[in-house]
């Protein structure tokens, strides 16, 4: 009995640290949607990877069928697969480390796609339950 109660409470410390992780940048993150602000953005494992912060318009901030947060932008600098590109990326909120609101505005390509709106797909993996804000 002890050994489960033991258990139960190391999964659900492990569970209440990951959701305060999503939290704390869900009122940020709508802020710059809402307002299309720019942010500098440290993800994952970009550190020891040596990579730069990464630059991103936010475009919306959603909730995923598994009850994660998702925030969707057009990246414009940052280290993916070993490359520096601009793209349209989906960020899990759990692996976002650091989130500062820099001067900017979002470009012409950024602009286009959040006018063209997104499904919460990405590809035949639709995952978004719904939008909180954009």
């Amino acid at each position: 009995m002890i050994k489960k109660a033991i258990f139960f409470s190391v999964l659900f410390a492990g569970f209440e640290t990951a959701v305060q992780a999503q939290t704390q940048f869900e009122a940020p993150l709508c802020a710059a949607a809402k307002n299309q602000q720019v942010i500098e953005l440290v993800y994952d494992k970009d550190k020891s990877k040596g990579c730069e912060p990464r630059i991103v318009d936010v475009h919306q901030v959603a909730i995923g069928k598994n009850g994660q947060l998702y925030m969707r932008g057009w990246q414009r600098r940052g280290c993916t697969k070993g490359r520096d590109f601009e793209a349209m990326r989906t960020y899990r909120f759990d692996k976002i480390k650091s989130v500062v609101s820099i001067d900017g505005t979002f470009g012409e390509k950024s602009e286009a796609k959040k006018q063209e709106g997104w499904d919460g797909c990405l590809g035949s993996n639709c995952f978004i339950e719904k939008n909180i804000c954009e």
